[in-house]
C-alpha cells in the first residue's frame, strides 16, 4: 500500500498580521513587471477554459470563484500583487510560479519588524526574496530549521522563503 502526502487544495492568501486575507485583491501580471497594469490571463481551471477577472477577490484568504475557494491558473512564469481590503498592498514579487499549472514552487510567508533576525522555516529555502526583491546568499545563513539575516528586514516587510 502507496502512501500519499495530504495537501491542501487551495492557496490561501494572508495579511499582514498573519490571519486570512478577507476581501483582498490579488493581481497576477508580466513577470518581472508590476501586475497591475501588466495583466496576464488567468484561469479558475488547468484548462484555460475559465477565465479569472482580475483583480480576484479574497475570502477567508481564499481566491473565490463566485463565493467558492478556487485555485489559479496561468500558463507562465508572473509577477503577484496582493492587497488588503483598503487596497494597502501585503505584498508584491515580481517573479513567482507558486500556482502555476504544474508543480511550482513552495512557498513560506514571514513579515518584517525591523528587529527580528531569526526566522523559523519548514524547509532549507533555495531562494529568499523580502519585498519581491531577491536576497544574496551572503545576507542570511540557514541553520537547525531558522534563517538568521545579518540585517533585520525592515517593518512590514514581507519575506518570501522559497522552495524550487
Amino acid at each position: 500500500m502507496s502512501t500519499q502526502s495530504i495537501k491542501p487544495p487551495f492557496p490561501l492568501f494572508c495579511d499582514r498580521d498573519g490571519q486570512p486575507l478577507e476581501d483582498g485583491y490579488i493581481w497576477i501580471g508580466v513577470a518581472g513587471l508590476p501586475p497591475i497594469g501588466n495583466p496576464v490571463n488567468v484561469y479558475w481551471d488547468a484548462a484555460q477554459t475559465l477565465p479569472a477577472v482580475q483583480p480576484i477577490r479574497t475570502q477567508g484568504g481564499y481566491p473565490v470563484n463566485s463565493g467558492t475557494p478556487s485555485r489559479l491558473f496561468v500558463g507562465s512564469d508572473y509577477s503577484i500583487q496582493v492587497q488588503d481590503k483598503n487596497g494597502s498592498v501585503v505584498y508584491t514579487s515580481l517573479l513567482d510560479n507558486l500556482y502555476s499549472g504544474g508543480g511550482g514552487s513552495i512557498t513560506s510567508n514571514a513579515t518584517g519588524d525591523g528587529v527580528q533576525l531569526i526566522f523559523p522555516v519548514t524547509f532549507i529555502p533555495s531562494a529568499i526574496y523580502i519585498n519581491g526583491v531577491y536576497q544574496n546568499q551572503n545576507t542570511y545563513s540557514v541553520a537547525s530549521g531558522n534563517v538568521t539575516f545579518t540585517q533585520a528586514p525592515p517593518q512590514t516587510s514581507v519575506i518570501e522563503f522559497v522552495l524550487g
